[in-house]
């Protein structure tokens, strides 16, 4: 609700003239060179405040020779999903194929599952451990991939916190779960040969998921090795050698 300026008396809806009921005064022109200069002041201090914002926006991504290099370092991870993380052959009567699996092929293979049929496989009498393993390997393959979008929230979020090590925790996590994957699908195979189903289906681990855990592992040092660096912004780099330079000429 506003108040007048000059003696604070509440104003209403009602109280659409340019007066104020109680003293007169004219609201809008009321000390209007002081509440101008107030208005400068406010509005000086909220762009000194984005211009901090984006300076530390800037340097949290480009700062350093480091923070550089972690950009492609940190996107690397998301293309390593359209390597093949794994292969799976079928051999039947009449059809015999090949497959590599990779993110899209994934993705696309799954959509057309039944999806109701996927989760109670693991509850089956004969394939439910088999079914497991694969719906766990596949469980640690999307929550990875996940992994990068909560990275890239978490960066943008926090990027005034530069020594955070959120961004190092959530690769290193990612890189786990790509080669728990590997683990998951890798007993998969075994459980494959060891079953009936040896001469039909067979699947193991491919060369990319292997990969992919590396990148995510060497983005999280990478991000470590960020966390752990010295933060000068550039206007306080600035202030240092000033003062390197008043010490060397006393």
């Amino acid at each position: 609700m506003a108040k007048c300026p000059k003696c604070n008396r509440k104003l209403h809806i009602w109280n659409i003239k340019a007066e104020c009921p109680d003293c007169g005064v004219n609201i809008a022109n009321y000390d209007w060179e002081n509440r101008l200069e107030q208005d400068a002041v406010e509005a000086e201090k909220a762009f000194a405040k984005l211009r901090e914002t984006l300076k530390k926006f800037k340097y949290s991504f480009v700062g350093t020779k480091l923070r550089i290099a972690r950009i492609p370092i940190s996107v690397l991870p998301l293309f390593s999903f359209l390597l093949p993380l794994g292969t799976l052959s079928v051999a039947i009567p009449f059809f015999e194929e090949k497959f590599s699996l990779n993110a899209i092929t994934i993705v696309m293979n799954i959509l057309n599952f039944d999806i109701g049929g996927i989760f109670k496989a693991p509850s089956s009498e004969i394939i439910g451990d088999a079914a497991l393993m694969f719906m766990l390997s596949l469980l640690f393959v999307v929550l990875s991939a996940l992994s990068l979008l909560v990275s890239l929230v978490f960066l943008l979020l926090n990027f005034k916190k530069f020594n955070s090590l959120g961004l190092c925790i959530t690769n290193f996590v990612a890189s786990m779960m790509m080669f728990a994957s590997a683990f998951c699908f890798n007993n998969l195979s075994g459980m494959m040969a060891a079953s009936t189903f040896a001469d039909a289906v067979s699947c193991a681990p491919s060369w990319g998921v292997f990969v992919s855990g590396a990148l995510f592992l060497a983005s999280s040092i990478t991000n470590f090795l960020v966390s752990r660096q010295k933060v000068v912004l550039p206007e306080d780099e600035k202030k240092e050698e000033a003062e390197e330079k008043e010490t060397v000429n006393a």
